[in-house]
């Protein structure tokens, strides 16, 4: 016989459906947690590889959602590969499709359902967590309708990629984990303020080849980290920070156009201006130490490589004749 006439199961936007999708939702408020969706920005894809590794992430918003892996971490776990020591947690969350949407993302879908690449800031660990793949059928239509998405995530491993939301929570991760290199400085005046340019050269901003971002700055000892690195840094340079920003008010900042501009625009007109302009002689710098990782080696087993091979040999496949 045909289904009962009464019970309309598989409408469009009916009442039960809306029913079971606010109740869906309060139920993840009530036992999930909070949690930062980041979006990836694609910078230079390669077409053949489909992958960027240049990508950056500039967004992130708040969102509930619930942990699915409520035994643990999901995954192969921690092991010894042939590479080393290799971390492939894993876990799943849930989110309401509709609280998703609500976030309003653009471009690539994203108003309509998570991507596979965004990141999950999980709090609980302090730990970003890569979405491997979106699972939209798993409650298979409740009521005929579809009310959440499960990401299946993996630790995320990062690989220089930029971080600029906004929120220093987040913001940490790549000044703690990028390759930077650490500056010691001599005389000079000024403040280095994190998260402005800073350069190299007489030319200006505009103008130079040599250009990174303020990681850290140490009044005290005159060491300035630096990150996100254009050209080639040297310790005969005087080092610059880019003299003229504008203090956002979520936060940001954003630099004009070029050192020569010294008012605001209009489309920046009644924001806070500040000039900074710090100005230092470069003395040294250190560019292999990893000052964030204290179990790195880096230096050292670079320093014991360059005893195993002997580079005064013109040519080492020879049998004794040196040529």
């Amino acid at each position: 016989m045909a289904t009962n006439q009464y019970f309309n199961n598989f409408g469009s936007d009916t009442a039960d459906q809306k029913l079971i999708e606010n109740i869906i939702i309060e139920s993840i408020q009530n036992y999930g947690i909070d949690v930062y969706y980041m979006p990836r920005t694609q910078v230079n894809t390669d077409s053949i590889f489909g992958e960027d590794r240049i990508s950056k992430f500039e967004d992130a918003r708040t969102i509930e959602m619930y942990i699915k892996s409520v035994d643990g971490f999901e995954g192969d776990g921690t092991f010894v590969s042939n590479f080393g020591l290799e971390v492939r947690d894993q876990i799943t969350f849930t989110v309401s499709r509709r609280r998703f949407q609500e976030l309003q993302f653009e471009g690539d879908n994203r108003d309509k359902e998570p991507k596979e690449g965004d990141l999950v800031y999980f709090p609980l660990t302090e730990s970003l967590f890569q979405i491997m793949h979106v699972q939209g059928y798993n409650t298979f239509y409740q009521t005929g309708a579809l009310q959440t998405f499960d990401l299946v995530c993996e630790l995320f491993e990062y690989a220089d990629e930029a971080i600029d939301t906004g929120i220093d929570e987040l913001d940490k991760i790549e000044r703690e984990q990028s390759y930077s290199i650490k500056f010691t400085l001599g005389t000079g005046a000024g403040t280095f303020t994190v998260g402005e340019q800073v350069y190299q050269g007489s030319t200006g901003y505009a103008n130079s080849a040599i250009k990174g971002e303020v990681f850290d700055w140490n009044s005290s000892t005159s060491l300035l980290t630096v990150g996100n690195i254009i050209g080639t840094f040297d310790e005969d340079n005087q080092m610059y920070e880019y003299p003229f920003s504008i203090a956002l008010e979520d936060g940001t900042t954003l630099l004009l156009d070029d050192g020569t501009t010294n008012t605001p625009n209009s489309s920046t007109e009644g924001k806070p201006y500040f000039e900074s302009g710090a100005s230092y002689a470069t003395t040294s710098f250190d560019d292999k130490a990893i000052s964030t990782d204290a179990f790195a080696n880096n230096v050292g087993i670079e320093t014991v490589a360059d005893d195993i091979l002997d580079f005064t040999e013109g040519n080492p496949f020879s049998e004794g004749t040196g040529y």
